[in-house]
């Protein structure tokens, strides 16, 4: 089971079935989907419900870790953590457009990240954005990732690669990361 961590202002929680409506809500916003790599658009309904229901098994394999973002009792995004080799976790994460510039994505993924140092024992995190999703590419500076290349990644919502910046991120990178 997927453990509950506290931020300063959020809960980030396993998801629960009753948070697919806000799930299909905003995965099914096109400002949000075309800036993920693995959400479809137009994003329906039954897709937010298997989604969620996958965590379980993900969890137990050690090779996936979502946590829903939860602020006041909603749920306004996600963050995850997926092992990509060894001791290596790809850490990705997004919010509800009513949500962007409040630093909940930082917050969140500072979370996530101490989770993946000190309970799963990572070496490194890697994560990136999309070139033309520069507010991505700040939370990902603030928590102390340093840009390595940039190459072309698969968009299922746009349906095409599009450039991306490519980070990684050691547990002593983190003790320099910015507000």
């Amino acid at each position: 089971m997927t453990p509950t961590l506290e931020t300063e202002r959020l809960l980030l929680r396993p998801f629960r079935a009753e948070d697919a409506p806000a799930l299909h809500a905003h995965c099914g916003n096109w400002n949000i989907a075309r800036m993920l790599t693995r959400v479809p658009h137009p994003y329906r309904r039954d897709l937010a419900e298997s989604w969620i229901e996958s965590h379980a098994k993900d969890w137990r394999s050690g090779a996936e870790i979502t946590f829903c973002i939860e602020l006041d009792g909603e749920a306004v995004g996600a963050v995850g953590l997926r092992r990509t080799e060894g001791r290596t976790y790809e850490i990705g994460y997004w919010l509800g457009e009513p949500w962007w510039g409040k630093g909940f994505a930082t917050e969140a993924a500072r979370g996530a990240m101490r989770f993946a140092f000190e309970e799963l024992g990572a070496e490194k995190l890697s994560s990136g954005h999309f070139l033309d999703n520069p507010a991505s590419g700040r939370v990902l500076e603030k928590c102390g990732f340093r840009y390595t290349d940039e190459s072309m990644v698969p968009c299922e919502a746009r349906g095409e690669a599009v450039a991306h910046r490519n980070f990684e991120c050691r547990q002593d990178d983190m003790a320099g990361e910015r507000s």
